[in-house]
């Protein structure tokens, strides 16, 4: 094998920093130097050395996203992703630079997240050659692809359309209908996330225009969507996953309070509901209280990350479900997950939070919010059977009659003729695989192995 160094050049979100710093620690154990590199705003809020024992063989670097000084952020999406590229590609050419300059190990592959292939651009400017990697699941990398390749004038005219007797859509080598409701919330373009439309198609058109199929790690494993990894002709998707965090908690904050790990060891195995809606969702008020009446009626005692609350409406919440009840402003979810007596995870079906749940073995409640989360649920509960999806009234709002419906769903799992229910076993079944993939020998770690090997032997036919 080459004496290595991969550069990781990452977007500055949480959703993406996670898993492709669990890829760089999974590259670091087959011998390979990584250097880890993302926003130098993202890498101030990382806790990284807090929480971090790194091998000798992963270090940290920063590029540029033109907002350095955080008191000039801009809520303007396009002038970010406009500076980001333009600042990114300079201040990444200049990183790039320096190692080759000043250290003896020039980088000599770099790794790539969605919406940076200007980082591929750089890489071969320096005539290193580069993947892509995707946190996000195969089929949602499916969708990106055909939305952008063919489908479409097809996708957003029925997203226009949509009524209740709409049918649903069938693209190639995806074993799955979408309705309009289940596909990436920017498709819409009058939809509030349609700014990333641009951008995305500049990526896509980009893996488009490449002479042979290029690689893509994808945060998956084989037996989770063997056939979505193949739908593309003109990606290679190679499954890497699952990357869950092997970091006790949030990279982005630090805290000592864990007193909710001592109410959860007082509730009996598989009783509690957890709660969690990701770092960026804001729930309105009324939702809120749906949710929260619905968990009082359905009886389980649940614990709720509730990361938009002032410090004063958090005490009056902590209040109100003082007994019923825990409402934290953070909490080390993967230790959550973990605990014998969470009963099932009520999620915005984030990727990173969807494998943790299927991982840990914990049936879903999925509440999706924006972006890849409506194509996630979807899959949880239509094509690997381990939850149900809530459903909202004419307005969006999920009412507390269908919180607890769907509570009851899945904490309520019951043997039948002495055989588990569907949902129950599909549990057992996923968890069981996702971390065989992960194992010595598994299939995704393999994969990773093979995808280094390949690097190695395409040097030596450019090199002869």
């Amino acid at each position: 094998m080459r004496n290595h160094h991969f550069l990781i050049v990452c977007f500055p979100s949480q959703g993406y920093i996670n898993p492709s710093l669990q890829l760089a620690n999974k590259l670091t154990s087959l011998n390979i130097e990584v250097t880890f590199a993302t926003t130098v705003t993202a890498s101030r809020r990382m806790k990284i050395t807090q929480q971090i024992s790194s091998p000798s063989t992963l270090s940290f670097a920063t590029f540029s996203d033109g907002f350095d000084d955080e008191n000039h952020k801009t809520s303007d999406f396009n002038h970010f992703f406009s500076e980001l590229k333009r600042c990114g590609s300079q201040s990444l050419t200049d990183l790039i630079t320096s190692f080759r300059d000043r250290h003896r190990r020039p980088f000599t592959f770099v790794i790539y997240s969605l919406l940076l292939n200007w980082a591929a651009d750089v890489a071969t400017s320096f005539n290193i050659p580069s993947a892509l990697f995707s946190a996000q699941p195969a089929t949602v990398l499916a969708l990106y692809y055909y939305y952008f390749h063919g489908f479409e004038d097809e996708i957003t005219n029925k997203l226009q359309n949509d009524g209740p007797s709409s049918l649903s859509i069938e693209l190639p080598g995806l074993p799955l209908l979408f309705k309009s409701h289940e596909m990436p919330s920017f498709f819409s373009p009058s939809g509030q996330h349609a700014f990333i439309i641009p951008w995305m198609r500049e990526q896509m058109e980009f893996l488009g225009q490449q002479k042979q199929p290029i690689k893509v790690l994808v945060n998956t494993f084989h037996a989770l969507e063997n056939e979505a990894l193949r739908a593309i002709h003109e990606l290679e998707m190679i499954a890497i996953g699952p990357l869950i965090s092997q970091f006790r908690g949030d990279l982005f904050q630090v805290s000592n309070e864990d007193y909710y790990m001592e109410w959860l060891n007082s509730k009996s195995n598989c009783s509690v509901v957890y709660l969690s809606f990701g770092s960026i969702c804001v729930l309105s008020k009324e939702q809120e209280e749906e949710i929260l009446y619905g968990l009082f009626e359905s009886g389980y005692p649940f614990l709720w990350v509730m990361r938009s609350k002032s410090d004063e409406d958090e005490e009056k919440w902590k209040e109100l479900v003082e007994g019923k009840g825990k409402i934290v402003s953070w909490c080390r979810q993967i230790e959550v997950l973990k605990h014998p007596s969470l009963g099932c995870f009520m999620s915005h079906c984030g990727w990173n939070s969807t494998l943790e749940s299927l991982s840990f073995g914990l049936p879903m409640v999925a509440f999706p919010q924006q972006v890849d989360q409506p194509t996630n649920a979807k899959l949880v509960e239509d094509v690997w059977k381990m939850g149900v999806r809530v459903k909202g009234n004419l307005e969006g709002i999920v009412e507390r009659e269908e919180i607890r419906r769907c509570l009851d769903l899945v904490m309520n799992r019951k043997y039948i003729n002495g055989e588990r229910e569907e949902t129950e076993k599909n549990v057992e079944k996923w968890k069981k695989l996702a971390w065989e993939a992960m194992d010595e020998g598994g299939s995704s770690i393999l994969n990773l192995a093979n995808f280094v090997d390949e690097i190695d032997v395409g040097d030596e036919l450019a090199d002869s």
